[in-house]
């Protein structure tokens, strides 16, 4: 909450993303016999500007939960709750970076500009500048199948900031490169200054993601989601140069049990949060 400096009224700014007792059920049917819940009572606030990692076990709902915020409830899905992200705000990025073989990469690029009914001109000349700073420039003419996947996953990631849009969804946008692109992709991607880091009006992004390590590099926060049926089990800021004592804390907020100590077990204490 902020006051104007003229009249000392409360100004409230509302955050770009606000997720409230969210739950997510899939019914019983096909291969599943008995109903699923992905998702229960999840709370979540991103401020604009914010960059926040959503990282936990997998099958606890991460992907379902930015399905939700991009709008895409899936297929058989039942939604209790809110989430309330303002329509049209949104670019979501599957694990898969979706390349059309038939389409050249500056023709890729464009696709989702063309969806959002941008001005052929404006995109062009803007995926040309994107080109240069997503370090693909003299590929624009490249088929999918001759960029390695690295450079497949940087253009991905263009195709989805080329619209404008104030919200970014990512789904594990590396999750499927080896561990060094991985890491290389990662140091790339923290010096690219995708969001405002807090500034009002400035992009937001959500990552999912098992990395912590890729947690901690990218985001202001992360928020860590149990077991299924997931719900928030942690919501830690990320302070620059603590990210040992961080990554600690995230590691025992997903497996506490580990993080007992033999002694702590043994009288069944419960797990410590450093």
């Amino acid at each position: 909450m902020t006051s104007s400096p003229d009249t000392d009224a409360a100004v409230v700014v509302a955050p770009a993303i606000e997720v409230a007792g969210l739950s997510v059920t899939f019914t019983a049917g096909g291969r599943r016999p008995e109903p699923v819940v992905a998702l229960r009572d999840v709370d979540l606030r991103v401020d604009a500007g914010e960059f926040v990692a959503v990282v936990g076990p997998s099958g606890c709902g991460k992907s379902t939960l930015l399905r939700v915020l991009a709008g895409l409830t899936p297929s058989g899905a039942t939604v209790g709750g809110t989430a309330t992200v303002p329509t049209g705000s949104s670019a979501w990025m599957p694990q898969r970076d979706g390349l059309l073989p038939w389409r050249r990469a500056l023709a890729n690029a464009l696709v989702g500009a063309r969806i959002a009914g941008i001005d052929r001109t404006s995109a062009l000349a803007r995926a040309r500048e994107l080109f240069d700073e997503f370090g693909l420039s003299g590929f624009e003419r490249s088929w999918p199948h001759e960029l390695s996947g690295g450079m497949r996953q940087r253009l991905a990631l263009l195709r989805t900031c080329l619209p404008g849009r104030p919200v970014l969804l990512l789904d594990e946008p590396f999750g499927a490169l080896d561990a060094l692109t991985r890491r290389r992709m990662n140091t790339w991607l923290a010096g690219l200054d995708l969001v405002g880091h807090g500034r009002p009006h400035a992009r937001t992004v959500v990552l999912v993601t098992h990395d912590v390590d890729e947690a901690l590099l990218l985001a202001d926060r992360v928020v860590v989601l149990s077991d299924r049926p997931g719900r928030v089990v942690l919501d830690l800021r990320v302070r620059s140069g603590d990210h040992d004592r961080a990554r600690r804390t995230l590691l025992a907020a997903l497996d506490p049990q580990t993080a007992l100590s033999r002694p702590e077990r043994a009288r069944g204490a419960a797990p410590t949060v450093p």
